[in-house]
């Protein structure tokens, strides 16, 4: 094992244990997704509706229904919030919640940056 794959590992271990919300979303490649994705646009202060999730995650990853499954799991245990566009009040925007949006940019900001 290199010293990269383990550090991976422990990281991996350590933070699904300290980050409720990492936790949730990675159980899946779409939940990895997701919640990435999720933090991008959140951090640009950019919109992102569940038709661009659609779009971004490649059907060979998961169905739309399952990620709307995830989406709909990750708003009822409070970790998102659908917020209503002022452009088009037929669509929601996805965001994090701020506790969560603040959970994983810790969490970003300890994953050392390679040059």
């Amino acid at each position: 094992m290199t010293i990269l794959s383990k550090a991976l590992i422990d990281e991996f271990l350590e933070n699904n244990e300290k980050y409720s919300c990492l936790r949730f979303f990675r159980q899946s490649p779409h939940g990895y997704l997701i919640l990435l994705y999720l933090h991008y646009f959140q951090s640009k202060n950019e919109e992102l509706t569940l038709v661009t999730l659609y779009d971004l995650i490649p059907s060979k990853i998961s169905s739309n229904l399952t990620i709307l499954n995830t989406i709909k799991q990750a708003s009822e245990s409070d970790f998102i919030e659908k917020v209503i566009l002022e452009t088009d009040k037929r669509s929601n925007s996805l965001r994090f919640k701020e506790v969560y949006f603040k959970e994983i940019d810790e969490w970003l900001n300890s994953i050392p940056k390679s040059e």
